[in-house]
């Protein structure tokens, strides 16, 4: 019984299923506040937002790619909403006005984020993180650095604080999001077509699969789950502007990596995302009740990404019967494929 145990302790689950229990464990001890049920919506509520923006990034890490501009993209997204709502008051009619707005704008900077990573052979990363700081500088002219603020009795209020049959509408929205993308990446051609470009792009191409088309949508699912993701937060918080979801792409690359997401494309799936979701929101919420600062948090955070990786290249490599530090050569085939590289079809 013990042997059967410390293997399946052994394992990515079991690694990181021991991790959540460890933490339990600790804040039964010392801060018993934590199992009270309003600690548990609220950390549901942080799953809710982070959830919906992760799965939107695991489209994108599937082909080997990376998005940074989610927090930003969510904060312009939530400002243009609020924005075209408060022109009327705030009205039904003028939030959906508005959410379509946010979303359509979403849906361009998600295909130019790929147009640039597939066309120009551009690093993913160095892309988005670009994208990242000219959407902050639109937040700006959206909003002329002043907060949107959204009555308490409206659409744009309820979307994120009220309840259908005592859930959370945000966690309602974060289940369905998880279905449909489970749905894509698991039951759909599509889906598997991600799954072989994240594997071999080049390989890919070879068999008729269109690379650049199928990148270039992940990249515009992520921005518009990001966008929805800001918009959700904006309502919980009755508010949008520059802060909304300022550096939340953190948090949803540490979800990936401790969810087990390869960042190099073509392993992962749905339920690590959420898992990595949830571990993310319980460690948030935890360093909150421990009264730890934001500037300590991130010190962690960081600390959580860098343990997180290296567990995950261990068990990688152990399961492939690997020992011993990895030698030039095997770390150069192991490195990232350029999933955006303009090899496929136009």
């Amino acid at each position: 019984m013990t042997k059967k145990l410390l293997k399946a302790a052994g394992n990515p689950w079991g690694q990181r299923i021991t991790l959540l229990i460890l933490i339990c464990i600790v804040m039964a001890i010392f801060e018993p506040i934590f199992f009270k049920a309003a600690n548990a919506k609220s950390i549901l509520l942080a799953i809710s937002v982070n959830g919906i923006m992760a799965c939107g990034m695991l489209f994108t890490v599937l082909v080997g790619g990376m998005d940074l501009s989610v927090g930003s993209m969510a904060g312009l997204a939530a400002s243009v909403a609020f924005k075209i709502a408060e022109g009327s008051g705030f009205s039904t009619g003028s939030f959906i006005l508005g959410c379509a707005a946010a979303l359509a704008v979403c849906l361009l900077t998600g295909w130019l984020n790929g147009f640039f990573v597939t066309r120009f052979g551009l690093p993913a990363f160095v892309v988005t993180l670009a994208m990242k700081y000219a959407l902050y500088g639109s937040i700006y002219m959206v909003t002329r650095g002043f907060y949107v603020y959204s009555p308490g009795n409206g659409p744009a209020f309820k979307i994120g604080n009220s309840n259908v049959l005592t859930i959370p509408m945000p966690v309602i929205i974060f289940a369905v999001c998880v279905a449909v993308c489970a749905f894509m990446l698991g039951k759909t051609t599509y889906g598997r077509r991600l799954y072989a470009i994240g594997g071999n792009v080049k390989a890919s191409n070879l068999v008729g699969i269109n690379s650049d088309v199928n990148i270039r949508v992940t990249y515009m699912i992520s921005s518009v789950l990001a966008g929805l993701g800001g918009i959700i937060l904006a309502s919980m918080n009755g508010q949008a502007g520059q802060p909304t979801a300022l550096n939340y792409e953190g948090n949803v690359l540490m979800a990936m990596i401790v969810g087990g997401i390869n960042l190099a494309g073509g392993e992962g799936g749905v339920p690590g995302a959420v898992f990595g979701a949830l571990l993310v929101g319980i460690i948030n919420n935890v360093m909150l009740l421990l009264g730890v600062s934001s500037d300590t948090t991130k010190f962690f955070q960081g600390i959580i990404i860098i343990a997180a990786m290296s567990l995950n290249m261990y068990t990688q490599r152990r399961s492939a019967g690997l020992t011993g530090r990895p030698s030039a050569k095997s770390s150069a085939k192991s490195a990232p494929k350029d999933a955006g590289s303009p090899s496929g079809s136009e």
